[in-house]
């Protein structure tokens, strides 16, 4: 696959023509061990030709010049650039993580890039160097047409009309929003995100930016138009300048960060020792190259809910303009893939311009299983040697500091990963990381997708979709918005030609899973603020990983068929592997914001008589107080209560006919003295529960 390479090049400058060959180094040098001792990584992969990655010691920042002289004397024909071509708004934090210490050294591209390193790592100022390479996305996410008029659901069932508060078309195909059980013959009832009776809450909120670190969101798409981040002083500022200030022209929409290159020349030399500040020109943002990646994950999380169009989304707002916004930090144009420089830039760019959750479907491909091995490189079991992410990590840091933080409801921002398509025990990085959320995927089902990797380093589990293999049939996918797809040299679409402004497609993976958890942590802040709380990013995370459904009791092991996209050759999966290896369970919009809310919840399976000792609610008083009991008509129509919840012996006994969500209000007083007409007065309270209905009992009795 052919990748664009990187330079951050400033116009006009000219790398001076040196030798082809290296020179020796003298007697007294071991090359090759001095650079073992400074290599962070090996060179597996694709090498960038031309360029090295170095991170120098804290007092040489400021004496090394732009062709290396204070630190590399003696070889000709280097180009030296900060690493970072913006320097951050917060330089503390930036200066906390070494970023500014990170430097591109870039050569005659015709040298040997190995060579060239054992160089460099001679230089007794290089703390550390390693070699640049391309980011990869998670592969498996096949876009699928959506043909409306050839699609039907499973027996032609119509989804319940309570089902959908909004007037989005395509709703009904939208399984992984509220799975009601009728989209295929294997669906479950439940299996979906639980954001049905969340929205009666919040449909989100604009105040939340979240970055897209993918492929670009088609701008102009008609479901994402009025969802995507603007930036008000670019867009009505002048072509070709930096409008806003913040280093970066013409960043309408985020910033397209492949091949992005600094343009005044002057920042060379002053940015090295914090003199001048650079001002970045990259390729206009592009969503037309690829399989329009990036617009399928910002369709779930924030295409516009309630306009009479395409799909619903998780925090899409409800037609009020409400919803999300959605931040293109374009990573991936097609065959072109930005470096770790870039990608690096890019957390930067997203932590000083708003936005406070990144949603990254990409990762490395290889199965590491240690921290160390991503953010240094190392060698594997089976011996290949892996580069390594030391600078894009602690780019990610920045990104996540507290000092950073974006939303007056969340104390740090928070990063969301694919956990990978491979179907590896393992989490992919830097999902894998302690301080990020890596995501698995389910089907429609409740069974993990065969594609998912599991196990170590997965933190939660959402809807991924998956193919069954039936030519024609896609519903077990996810549709979202998307670009026209090609399939037996046909383009398919809701709208064939439709270009980037009216298509749906299906697609399935990790990738789709990852922008749930995105999506569902944007609705929360969202809540959050509503409420006037503020937590950290280890709260918000907390919560969020304890508000979920149980996935294992619906794997019943053995193998079963999976299908990759487009091909109609079967895989077995063992099923056994995946038990308890998903992470803490499938996430629930709805429980979540009840932790946010502080309301207890207590889950009930649906068809059944529950009796629900309220002990654990109102507490040991409950047989001692008289307690009067409300509960709302949208409650009773979401659990499917056909006759109002009764307390008997300080149990709350009620049976739930539907699979649904809703909160009981529990009133009563205390302090009255009751031995006195006008005596002293009572103090009134009351107490909120949630009844969460599901297909299935759980395990602790249903408290969480």
């Amino acid at each position: 696959m052919k990748k664009s390479i990187f330079a951050l090049l400033a116009a006009g400058a000219v790398c001076i023509s040196c030798a082809k060959e290296l020179q020796e180094s003298g007697p007294d040098m071991t090359p090759q061990q001095t650079l073992m001792t400074k290599l962070v990584g090996g060179n597996q992969g694709e090498l960038i030709p031309g360029c090295l990655l170095v991170r120098l010691e804290e007092d040489a920042v400021s004496a090394i010049g732009r062709n290396g002289s204070g630190v590399f004397d003696g070889i000709e024909g280097l180009k030296i650039t900060p690493a970072l071509p913006v320097q951050p708004k917060n330089m503390e934090v930036a200066r906390k993580y070494g970023l500014h210490q990170w430097f591109i050294v870039e050569f005659d591209p015709q040298l040997r890039v190995e060579a060239m390193a054992e160089r460099l790592a001679a230089a007794p100022q290089v703390k550390s160097l390693q070699y640049s390479r391309h980011l990869e996305p998670v592969t498996g996410a096949d876009p699928m047409p959506f043909d409306m008029p050839v699609m039907t659901r499973s027996e032609d069932v119509a989804p319940p009309k309570d089902a959908n508060p909004f007037d989005d078309p395509f709703f009904s195909w939208q399984w992984n929003l509220v799975n009601d059980g009728s989209i295929a013959k294997n669906a479950v009832a439940g299996a979906d995100v639980g954001v049905r009776d969340a929205w009666k809450l919040t449909g989100g909120d604009p105040s939340v930016v979240v970055a897209i670190f993918d492929c670009a969101v088609a701008h102009r798409h008609e479901d994402l138009a009025d969802a995507v981040w603007r930036n008000e002083a670019e867009i009505n500022g002048a072509s070709g300048k930096d409008d806003d200030g913040n280093g970066f022209i013409d960043d309408l929409y985020g910033f397209n960060f492949v091949n992005c290159f600094a343009i005044n020349e002057e920042y060379i030399d002053g940015a090295l020792d914090g003199k001048a500040t650079a001002v970045i020109k990259g390729n206009p943002i592009n969503s037309t190259a690829g399989v329009g990646h990036g617009t399928h994950v910002a369709g779930i999380i924030g295409a516009t809910n309630n306009n009479g169009k395409g799909i619903s989304s998780i925090a899409g707002g409800t037609g009020q303009g409400d919803g999300v916004r959605l931040m293109t930090c374009q990573i991936f144009q097609g065959s072109s893939y930005c470096t770790d420089a870039q990608s690096a830039a890019a957390y930067i760019y997203a932590a000083d311009n708003g936005a406070c959750i990144a949603q990254c479907s990409y990762g490395n491909q290889f199965m590491i299983r240690d921290d160390d091995t991503y953010i240094n490189g190392g060698e594997l079991e089976d011996g290949t040697e892996v580069s390594p992410s030391s600078l894009e990590n602690a780019a990610l840091n920045y990104f996540l500091d507290p000092a950073n933080s974006n939303h007056e409801s969340l104390r740090g921002n928070i990063a969301v990963f694919a956990s990978g398509n491979h179907q590896n025990p393992y989490s992919i990085y830097p999902g894998a990381l302690p301080y990020v959320i890596s995501v698995t995927a389910f089907g429609c089902d409740f069974l993990p997708g065969g594609y998912s990797n599991y196990g170590p380093g997965c933190k939660v589990a959402a809807p991924g979709g998956e193919w069954k293999g039936v030519v024609g049939d896609y519903s077990g996918m996810i549709l979202s918005t998307g670009l026209a797809c090609s399939i037996n040299g046909g383009f398919h679409g809701i709208e064939v030609g439709g270009g980037e402004s009216k298509n749906y497609v299906y697609m399935q993976g990790t990738s789709m899973a990852c922008p749930h958890v995105s999506g569902v942590l944007a609705l929360g802040i969202s809540y959050a603020k509503k409420l006037g709380k503020t937590f950290t990013r280890e709260e918000m995370t907390s919560m969020l990983l304890t508000s979920v459904n149980d996935l294992d009791s619906h794997n019943k092991g053995g193998t079963r068929n999976f299908f990759k996209p487009f091909s109609s050759t079967p895989e077995t999966v063992d099923m056994s592997a995946y038990k308890g290896q998903m992470g803490t369970g499938a996430v629930d919009a709805w429980k979540f914001l009840m932790a946010i809310e502080g309301t207890p919840s207590v889950m009930v399976k649906a068809g059944e008589k529950t009796s629900i000792d309220l002990s654990q609610c109102l507490g040991g008083s409950v047989m001692n107080m008289k307690y009067e009991l409300s509960i709302d008509e949208q409650t009773k129509a979401s659990l499917g209560l056909t006759e109002d919840p009764v307390i008997k012996n300080g149990m709350l006994e009620l049976t739930c006919t539907k699979v649904g969500a809703g909160k009981v209000t529990f009133r009563s007083a205390v302090g009255k003295d009751t031995t006195m007409e006008n005596g002293i007065g009572e103090m009134e309270f009351s107490r909120e529960l949630s009844i969460v209905s599901r297909p299935y009992a759980a395990s602790n009795g249903g408290w969480f």
